[in-house]
């Protein structure tokens, strides 16, 4: 059976949003490595009916400031992290990359 050129495209997008989500990358990062249109990217995922995940206002914990404390914390499903405040940002993207792969 031969393909369309059109389904042969939908084909190719659809495997590219199926890589790009299981990289647990961000959408920009994934095509900036591969050299893939952003924007492309952006249109096919709409278009396969792919949205972002919607992270629910209950999930947040509202933090008190206090002037003693010397940084944040962050907590969500009985995780915290510490930031202190001159953390570096490389090291709290680790951490997250970490726990979206751990699915929490």
């Amino acid at each position: 059976m031969i393909q369309s050129a059109s389904s042969k495209k939908k084909l190719e997008w659809e495997e590219k949003v199926r890589l790009q989500k299981e990289s647990g990358q961000s959408v920009l990062q994934w095509c900036r490595e591969r050299q893939i249109n952003y924007d492309a990217m952006i249109y096919w995922r709409k278009r396969l009916g792919f949205s972002p995940a919607r992270v629910k206002r209950s999930s947040f914990k509202e933090l008190l400031d206090t002037s003693d404390q010397t940084g944040i914390t962050i907590e969500y499903n009985q995780i915290q992290i510490h930031l202190t405040k001159n953390f570096d940002p490389s090291v709290l993207m680790k951490c997250l990359r970490i726990l979206k792969a751990e699915k929490c």
